[in-house]
């Protein structure tokens, strides 16, 4: 009686080829699943780096107050209407930045559906997630001016941005893998296929 266990393999039947290629169309689906979960990734992460964006303009609007104020003092206006416009740019642009991130979202159902539009949303998506990779990289040349806004929020921040960029990387591999690339040119026009 050993206390090894038992190395020598067991006889089965080889996997039926029916089942070998089920696995592999199933594993194919799943890097077109994978590839949407990490663009629904990208954006959700995205939208908490938008929301703590429109935070810490709120917590120190003083760069905004005061080109707002230069402006201001030239047409003659007072600070209640300053202190309004600086509240309404911060809004518009969280606005802008949100509508960006609803057209985003539209574009990953689009895939996800393989609507008629699917080539334009995965390219737009494509663009975006190769514009997050260069964001993060950016991110490490920048740093938070004298503000006064916690260093801790700006932590935050930064990391759901390199988190962004991790998940727009991934996303940006697997949408360069044999899967997504086949279910772009199943639906090319027949003119292009040549």
């Amino acid at each position: 009686m050993s206390m090894l266990p038992n190395l020598t393999p067991k006889k089965s039947a080889p996997p039926s080829s029916s089942a070998s290629a089920k696995n592999a169309g199933e594993k194919k689906e799943d890097t077109v699943k994978l590839l949407i979960q990490m663009w629904a990734v990208m954006i959700g992460l995205e939208l908490l780096h938008q929301i703590l964006n429109v935070v810490m303009s709120f917590t120190d609007p003083t760069a905004l107050r005061t080109v707002a104020k230069e402006q201001a003092a030239a047409q003659g206006l007072s600070d209640g209407i300053v202190n309004a416009t600086v509240i309404a740019a911060i809004l518009v642009m969280g606005f802008f930045n949100l509508i960006v991130i609803a057209i985003l979202s539209w574009m990953v159902v689009m895939v996800k559906n393989r609507s008629k539009r699917l080539p334009t949303a995965f390219l737009l998506l494509t663009i975006f997630s190769f514009f997050f990779i260069l964001r993060v990289l950016m991110l490490f040349f920048a740093s938070p001016g004298g503000t006064d806004v916690p260093m801790a929020l700006f932590a935050i921040d930064g990391c759901v941005q390199i988190l962004v960029g991790v998940s727009a990387g991934v996303a940006y591999a697997l949408s360069r893998t044999e899967q997504p690339v086949k279910m772009l040119t199943e639906y090319a026009p027949e003119d292009a296929k040549r």
